[in-house]
């Protein structure tokens, strides 16, 4: 059962990797702010520093990929994010704490999601979408593990202490299961350009094929540009209509059970839809719902009609960026269409918080959601684009 043995090993690892180097700052950023003397804001541009570092370095495992396979990609990943996080934990000052962030920008390319979902595509080839779903939605679960095991270890070690711990997590847990226990595949051998790795390939084909790629880009960096943005400032924005604190932190908190909840019933639907349907019906669920909070103006109704319509659509929509290439392209071109797929759309996740944050204390709520929107709709026209491009069915 090398491909349910794979999906354990990297659920486990997906949750121990996205706790360890990412979603602690979420626990820990006033600790961290009070010993290094930067402002909270200053703290928060570390996980962006991040995401920009890992935009650029995933192109270039493209090519890593086809020649040696994804599992030792995860393996060094993993070791390299010990190094990282063992600078941060001894972080001074802004220098050394934004290199430390940059380097767990190059082990984050490495050993997170895209080189967990080129594995089990490498290891489970047709059945490739069924596998990264079932590993997706156990990845529901990482906030709620990191996030307390963050808390009692600060409490415990300080966030110095957590910092050097994660980093022997990581090198010698982590590492060891990828290198050692997941199934060992020889790599495919073919050329790793992208979109098409045949040589003689028609220019039409070539030109199709280079639009699907575009418009995937378009639909998901849209799309994720919402989702992504409204992570960081879904709560201020339920306050900015003047919902109490206690019931905004509430909705906000609900949005994770709704996302799970799409997975899961994307995951249970098996092979009956592909990820380009799954990521259609997602791109078409977004406009109404930041349209029911826009016109509702924050009344209770509006609110829940949001939180249900977007919790489904941005859970939807991560399932489908994932499987949707599978659509178009082979396994053995997963990988290079996915790493070269990371620059454009870890870019756009960067800048989204940052940018949403500022829209909304600026601007307010009706320009934040009517630029939302306006992205979402994007997302939905380049959506509905690429369904007009689905390859015909064999037979």
């Amino acid at each position: 059962m090398p491909v349910l043995r794979s999906i354990i090993v990297l659920s486990i690892t997906q949750i121990i990797a996205w706790g360890a180097m990412f979603m602690f700052v979420s626990v820990t950023a006033a600790g961290m702010a009070d010993d290094l003397l930067l402002r909270p804001s200053a703290i928060y541009l570390g996980p962006t520093v991040m995401l920009v570092a890992m935009a650029f370095c995933s192109p270039l495992l493209a090519p890593v990929y086809a020649r040696h396979g994804a599992r030792l990609v995860l393996a060094f990943g993993s070791a390299a994010a010990a190094p990282g996080l063992w600078l941060l934990a001894g972080a001074r000052g802004p220098v050394s704490y934004f290199a430390a962030w940059g380097i767990l920008g190059l082990a984050g390319a490495a050993a997170l999601t895209t080189s967990a979902q080129v594995f089990l595509t490498e290891i489970a080839g047709e059945g490739a979408r069924r596998a990264i779903g079932a590993q997706m939605l156990a990845m529901a679960l990482a906030p709620t593990i990191a996030w307390p095991v963050t808390t009692f270890c600060e409490a415990a070690l300080g966030w110095r202490g957590t910092f050097v711990l994660y980093g022997a997590v990581m090198l010698l847990v982590c590492a060891p299961l990828h290198f050692f226990a997941l199934p060992r595949r020889e790599p495919p051998k073919r050329n790793p350009r992208v979109p098409n790795s045949n040589q003689s390939a028609s220019p039409a084909a070539v030109r199709r094929q280079w639009r699907v790629v575009a418009l995937i880009t378009a639909a998901v960096a849209l799309n994720g540009f919402v989702t992504w943005g409204f992570q960081l400032v879904v709560i201020d924005l339920f306050r900015s209509f003047a919902v109490p604190g206690y019931l905004a932190v509430g909705f906000g908190s609900a949005i994770g059970f709704i996302q799970l909840s799409a997975r899961l019933f994307d995951f249970l639907g098996g092979n009956r839809w592909d990820g380009l349907t799954t990521g259609l019906v997602a791109a078409a669920i977004m406009p109404p719902a930041l349209l029911a909070l826009a016109l509702g103006e924050g009344a209770e109704w509006s609110i829940i009609l949001f939180l249900v319509l977007y919790g489904l659509s941005s859970g939807a929509m991560s399932v489908s960026r994932a499987t949707m290439p599978l659509v178009f392209f082979s396994s053995a071109e997963y990988g290079a269409v996915v790493a070269r797929l990371g620059l454009p759309l870890n870019l756009a996740f960067a800048a989204a918080p940052p940018f949403f944050s500022f829209l909304l204390g600026e601007a307010g709520n009706r320009w934040t959601l009517a630029f939302a929107l306006l992205c979402s709709l994007g997302a939905l026209a380049s959506m509905a684009l690429l369904s007009r491009m689905r390859p015909a069915k064999p037979g």
